[in-house]
């Protein structure tokens, strides 16, 4: 069994949808699962409509639904699919028209009506490509994922009940293997009450592979708008090449320091269940791809398979006669809140905290805790390099840092699984940092 995932890109457009509804006809012949993110732009429309009807903007906030809803029937229209996706599609755009009016009358979007609002895109889409698979002639269906992906019921950031997810998913497993074909919604799920909850943004990595977990498939593909995962970003680094192979620690590492390709808590699933994770392009799907797998690949000693980075991060810092004590709480608060850790250093030169706020709780913290006196230094980047060559050479990987010989870095982190090695500069060095490290670390055979 296989589960294929199209984010919003590979959906967004005619020519997109045309594509992914023959990659679904080359890769699931014998049937599978196909997991379908919003069509691009559509969570951001319903966010804009959302803010509106918060702070009373009725008019706003329908002139939003109304774009939307123009921009699918486009869609639709396309296709020539509008009469097959009518009657699926009309109920949705009247649940979300009267969330949205509740909102305006409360001035209030709760977190319980957000995700339920928010799934009303992810359920177009999937309705929209059942029936296109339909009209290719493939005996295709939809199926609510709410049906299978249980959550614990923290709206906007709801984790998976694992347990949960495997029991509901026996009877898709029952129909699936024997060869049917379903389209699903991708960062959705259902709480204990009931209730629809969002895994948040990037969270339909993550049900795709949640998905494939609990039904016991041999691979997940994730079909994107780039040629696999890359050695560099390519907005920096134009000439960064796909990797073909990489171990999940690799991909772990990458995806904590900032390749937008992969979602973290994706890879969980890929670590318990042990399938193969590709990931490929669906606009150039016979370009290159990349497999992820439990097992390292070859790599030479030293070898760098890719630079990331993650910028606009901030390092707290507390001087040596200070209480450590007063770091460890401040990154429990900023976890709490939604922030990524980078380094947390308790040494006899005093203390370092190296944080990035991903969401406006923790970025309100960041602010409490540098008004409160604690040494808050925002403007910061993490660079990693990575590769399981860094296993095998542990003693060379500082001799790698050759191109930092002049840069102001302020702290040097290494990771606990032995692929990677962090630092921080600050963020206006990241553009020629970047492609020089590349050039000495990858393009250089083992940086020499």
């Amino acid at each position: 069994m296989k589960v294929l995932k199209f984010g919003g890109t590979s959906v967004g457009s005619r020519e997109a949808q045309l594509l992914a509804a023959r990659i679904i006809a080359r890769e699931l012949p014998a049937g599978g699962l196909v997991v379908v993110s919003a069509l691009s732009g559509t969570t951001d429309l319903i966010l804009k409509a959302m803010a509106a009807s918060a702070r009373g903007d009725l008019a706003g906030s329908t002139r939003c639904r109304e774009a939307l809803e123009a921009r699918h029937w486009e869609a639709a229209r396309a296709l020539d699919l509008e009469a097959e996706v009518r009657s699926a599609w009309a109920p949705l755009f009247q649940s979300l028209s009267n969330l949205l009016q509740g909102m305006g009358l409360l001035w209030e979007a709760s977190p319980r009506s957000r995700d339920t609002a928010l799934a009303v895109g992810e359920t177009l889409s999937a309705r929209l490509m059942a029936a296109l698979l339909v009209r290719e002639g493939l005996p295709a269906a939809f199926r609510d994922v709410r049906e299978v992906l249980r959550t614990d019921g923290r709206h906007g950031r709801a984790r998976p009940d694992l347990e949960a997810i495997r029991e509901a998913a026996a009877p898709w497993r029952a129909a699936l293997g024997p060869g049917a074909l379903w389209v699903t919604q991708g960062f959705l799920g259902q709480g204990p009450d009931g209730a629809t909850t969002t895994l948040g943004r990037g969270g339909s990595d993550t049900s795709a592979t949640l998905l494939g977990e609990a039904l016991g498939a041999a691979e997940v593909q994730i079909w994107t708008d780039v040629d696999g995962v890359l050695s560099a970003d390519p907005s920096l680094v134009p000439g960064a090449r796909p990797i073909p192979v990489m171990s999940l620690p690799e991909a772990a590492a990458l995806s904590a320091f900032g390749a937008k390709v992969l979602h973290a808590d994706a890879l969980a699933p890929v670590r318990r269940a042990g399938f193969r994770l590709v990931v490929a392009n669906t606009h150039r799907p016979s370009a290159g791809r990349t497999e992820i797998r439990l097992d390292s690949p070859p790599r030479r000693p030293g070898e760098i398979t890719s630079v990331a980075y993650k910028e606009g991060v901030s390092c707290l810092r507390v001087p040596p006669t200070a209480d450590a004590e007063q770091l460890f709480q401040a990154s429990t608060r900023l976890l709490e809140a939604g922030a990524s850790l980078y380094g947390l250093l308790a040494t006899p030169d005093g203390g370092l905290l190296v944080a990035r706020a991903e969401t406006a709780e923790a970025e309100a913290v960041l602010t409490d805790l540098a008004a409160s006196g604690l040494d808050v230094s925002r403007g910061w980047a993490v660079v990693a390099l990575v590769g399981e060559g860094l296993r095998a050479a542990q003693g060379r990987a500082l001799s790698l840092l050759g191109p930092l010989v002049e840069e102001p870095v302020a702290a040097i982190l290494a990771g606990d699984t032995g692929v990677s090695l962090a630092f921080l500069v600050p963020d206006p060095r990241l553009a020629g940092l970047i492609p020089r490290l590349h050039a000495t670390c990858i393009e250089t055979p083992l940086g020499v």
